[in-house]
């Protein structure tokens, strides 16, 4: 199909503050499909394959274990994948594989039918004596422009031995971070046959091992060029089973444990916030919620997620940092076992020249890999974990805004606006102190947009969430809003009249106004507003005298402020009626 334009540039973008210049996108075409700037008539195959079945069904079907192992002895070929190695060479360094990673997103383009727009992300960093450096990049226009939230799934292909910048070394880099590059391609080869709503971007990206500097320059790119990201995937080290001598906490329990059953999702939280509200930890229960019910009964060896506390491992960093940094969205997938620390110590393999694919144990060899280091099977199972989330996710309906009430011993909530046309919701809900970070329970509602949870314990505090739900396909959970008990001196709030509105306007720009309304005399002639952020930071307390009648209070946010807050009546630092409100 014949692509025209109107303008011949690259975008260049300048930022000091990562010591990263000139960082650009090669490819115009790319740029203005990442930028919603085209007619999705040009990429709409003749025949629309999009149902959620289809696409689930798909993914298991035609995720190949071969292929990637393919690639993977393919990618071991190259020698030496520092970043800071050979660029000429078309068989040797970090130049040769981005070159033949290009070249295989320009094959699936082709099968594709033209509907997939490759380019390299080029960008300016000193790194390991390398001054230029390119990540590689596969563009999937969505079908519809009035949402301009794009997918994206990252791997990268850069390695490296016990020396950061060792470019003489054999590095196979087969677990790290072989593993996640063979992924990311395999996603772009399944994924042109289907037909999504929203772009997905799949990116194999460089640097991760010096300092993260392709996603750094490739997020910096997506926040400097107003990109909005619905979720990002990183993957890195996904392949592997077994557990090293050393491994990062939290990992594997002893040497050469395997587990071949469980996968790592690591996001970030507020250390001190020990609710773990974020959404990065939302988008980790999304996908835990579709393996569970939808992609566990449909392959053989069902998976867990594991969703863990922390952004990632103990001292360790990922690709998915750089992102979540500049607002957007993210997750990392990981092996469960880990087989080292990164620092490069034998009998580890990680980050030395022993990352291999596997071992030929024949006698004498014959060249076919008897035992596999990255299991081909585990590899496949997140590969498809990774694809059916991903494919719901680019055709997802947007993340809903609720008003939530507490009444009585339950939580009303209630769909406004657009959201309530979808009479289809999932309501999540966590009990502080469950000890676990996913849903203690998950409610189904139909056919109505008031919904009401009943039965809460007073003495308990929860956390609810609520996504859309269109065609079967749910969006991302909504920011969780925290009950707390609500149990003051034996009364509740409702048997003596004081009820805590919705402030009005909602949203606001510069003020708004809050009202406690006091129907009856009250035991409690002062009370305190708390105005907190969706991490609990708080963001004011404003003492309130009550009087019978309407109490008014005006808030106005701190300067240049934007984002959800939430605002609650507090009687002697007990929290009895909580809302959200919105500071544009």
């Amino acid at each position: 199909m014949k692509k025209l334009f109107s303008f011949l540039f690259v975008v260049m973008i300048t930022t000091g503050s990562l010591s990263q210049i000139n960082i650009t996108i090669t490819n115009p075409e790319a740029v203005e499909v990442m930028l919603g700037n085209y007619n999705p008539a040009t990429y709409t195959p003749g025949v629309i394959i999009n149902h959620p079945d289809s696409i689930l069904n798909g993914v298991i079907n035609r995720v190949s274990k071969d292929t990637m192992i393919a690639y993977l002895q393919h990618i071991d070929t190259y020698f030496n994948r520092n970043t800071g190695s050979d660029t000429v060479s078309e068989t040797r360094g970090i130049g040769a594989v981005r070159r033949w990673i290009h070249q295989k997103f320009m094959e699936y383009r082709d099968a594709s039918g033209d509907r997939l727009v490759v380019t390299y992300n080029d960008f300016q960093q000193n790194i390991c004596g390398q001054s230029r450096h390119r990540n590689v990049l596969a563009v999937l226009p969505g079908l519809d422009t009035t949402n301009k939230e794009i997918m994206l799934i990252e791997g990268h292909f850069d390695t490296r031995c016990q020396s950061a910048c060792d470019t003489a070394c054999y590095t196979p880099g087969m677990e790290d971070n072989g593993s996640g590059t063979v992924l990311v391609m395999e996603m772009a080869r399944i994924m042109t046959r289907y037909a999504f709503d929203h772009t997905i971007v799949f990116a194999c990206v460089t640097g991760e091992d010096q300092g993260l500097w392709g996603a750094k320059a490739l997020s910096r790119w997506m926040l400097d060029s107003y990109v909005p990201i619905r979720a990002v995937f990183n993957n890195d080290v996904i392949g592997g089973i077994a557990c090293g001598m050393t491994s990062s906490p939290p990992s594997c329990p002893y040497f050469n444990h395997i587990d071949s059953t469980h996968v790592r999702i690591f996001s970030f939280s507020i250390a001190k916030d020990s609710a773990r509200i974020s959404p990065h930890k939302q988008l980790a229960r999304y996908i835990r919620m579709h393996q569970e019910e939808q992609i566990n009964p449909l392959i053989e060896t069902p998976m867990t997620i594991d969703i863990i506390i922390s952004e990632d491992r103990t001292g360790r960093s990922g690709d998915h940092i750089p992102f979540r940094q500049k607002g957007y969205t993210s997750i990392r997938f990981c092996a469960k076992n880990e087989h080292g620390n990164g620092a490069g110590i034998p009998p580890d393999r990680q980050h030395t020249s022993d990352d291999i694919l596997g071992l030929d144990l024949t006698i004498p060899p014959d060249g076919v890999i008897d035992t596999f280091f990255v299991d081909p099977n585990y590899l496949r199972r997140n590969t498809i974990s990774n694809g059916v989330n991903l494919g719901w996710l680019a055709i997802a309906p947007p993340m809903p805004d609720p008003e939530f009430i507490p009444e009585g011993d339950g939580m009303e909530i209630i769909l406004h606006g657009a959201d309530s046309v979808y009479q289809h919701y999932r309501v999540g809900i966590r009990t502080k102190g469950s000890g676990s970070l996913y849903f203690d329970t998950i409610y189904t509602f139909i056919g109505t947009s008031q919904l009401m949870i009943e039965g809460l314990d007073p003495n308990k505090t929860y956390y609810f969430s609520v996504a859309n739900v269109e065609n079967g396909v749910e969006s991302l959970f909504c920011d969780e809003f925290s009950i707390y008990p609500v149990n003051i001196e034996g009364h509740l709030l409702k048997e003596w009249g004081v009820i805590l509105h919705q402030n009005r306007p909602n949203p606001f720009f510069t003020q708004t106004e809050i009202v406690i309304e006091v129907s009856a005399d009250t035991p409690y002639s002062r009370a305190e507003i708390v105005i907190a952020d969706m991490t609990g930071r708080i963001i004011s307390r404003i003492p309130v005298e009550l009087a019978p009648g309407l109490n008014t209070i005006r808030f106005e946010p701190p300067p240049n402020y934007s984002g959800l807050l939430i605002y609650s009546l507090s009687f002697n630092g007990t929290v009895a009626a909580t809302r959200k409100m919105s500071a544009l």
